[in-house]
């Protein structure tokens, strides 16, 4: 089952550099049916008076994310399966806010998401299995 997360109340920081995916069972780096590498995204979500961290599995390279980054998260989704013991984050991109490429400050407009400055984007499916904010894919 997967469930919808609205994320229009919601800031999100990138907290460490993208890491390459690893295959639970080989341990071998993951990739896309077309070869590209599958990254692992981390970032903290806030909304004004708490925060945790999630990740999640995004396909092709993700330079652009750095940490301290203000980022929106797209298509943000919770998964879970076989009775809630397999639980997942997921995400269709992830996408620098007003082309963010450094450290994030705070909001002038008082939401208590972060702010930031600089140009990238990123997209494509996403996928994390494992129980929530375990594991790397």
């Amino acid at each position: 089952m997967r469930f919808p997360i609205d994320t229009s109340q919601l800031g999100f920081t990138v907290t460490s550099p993208p890491m390459a995916a690893k295959d639970f069972a080989t341990k071998k780096v993951k990739v896309t049916e077309d070869g590209q590498p599958v990254m692992v995204v981390k970032v903290l979500a806030m909304d004004g008076s708490d925060s945790t961290t999630i990740k999640f599995n995004l396909p092709g390279e993700q330079h652009h994310l750095v940490p301290g980054m203000a980022v929106r998260v797209e298509g943000l989704a919770y998964g879970m399966a076989k009775e809630g013991e397999v639980r997942w984050w997921s995400a269709t991109a992830v996408v620098p806010l007003h082309g963010a490429n450094g450290p994030a400050r705070r909001n002038p407009h008082g939401s208590g998401a972060p702010v930031a400055s600089a140009a990238g984007a990123a997209g494509g499916a996403a996928r994390h299995s494992g129980r929530a904010g375990e594991g790397e894919g």
